[in-house]
């Protein structure tokens, strides 16, 4: 009789905790490298996670995070607009440099209550300064390490795909899978 009150116990509280379990699937995703992908893939529909990417199809200013695209054709030019999701983590200048768009870096725009990220020519903008931590997979702001790169909890449509909004928010104030990181090389 006992055993079998535990082994009721035991499918009772394995039912309660595999869900939060399941939530923290990592994305498959099917883009060639480099990228950066939240290493959560979160509500992302295809299961290819959210990357860095620019705002719209192709070159823009603006940064947002969006589905991870497959692969465009073999051949096709370094700037074709499904080459926009790919970005580079640059450990020696603590840059994210575009790959699409050689010579463009991210830089952090702040103001009181809001940031937004741009796509700039590469410098020594103290903005553009990201330090990347392998062990809690977070990128900060290398002027004020109190701000995480991280990515708003409302996913939008974005024609067949998904995207999210990308922020530099205070670390402490974001859930963690949020603003965790992989960062997939060349």
């Amino acid at each position: 009789m006992k055993s079998i009150n535990m082994t009721k116990l035991f499918v009772a509280s394995s039912l309660i905790l595999t869900p939060s379990i399941l939530m923290a699937a990592e994305p498959n995703v099917p883009t060639a490298p480099p990228y950066i992908v939240l290493s959560d893939n979160l509500d992302e529909p295809n299961g290819y996670g959210f990357c860095i990417d620019t705002y719209g199809k192709g070159h823009s200013e603006l940064l947002q995070t969006h589905t991870c695209k497959p692969k465009p054709e073999e051949g096709s030019p370094r700037d074709h607009s499904g080459h926009d999701v790919r970005f580079e983590y640059n450990s020696e200048t603590n840059q994210i440099q575009s790959y699409a768009f050689e010579g463009l870096c991210m830089q952090g725009l702040l103001a009181t209550g809001k940031s937004e990220l741009a796509l700039l020519e590469c410098s020594d903008a103290k903005h553009q300064g990201f330090v990347y931590s392998e062990e809690d997979q977070t990128f900060r702001l290398k002027a004020d390490t109190s701000y995480c790169l991280a990515i708003t909890t409302e996913t939008q449509k974005a024609g067949p795909w998904v995207k999210r909004p990308l922020e530099l928010a205070q670390c402490d104030e974001v859930e963690p899978k949020l603003m965790k990181w992989t960062v997939v090389p060349m």
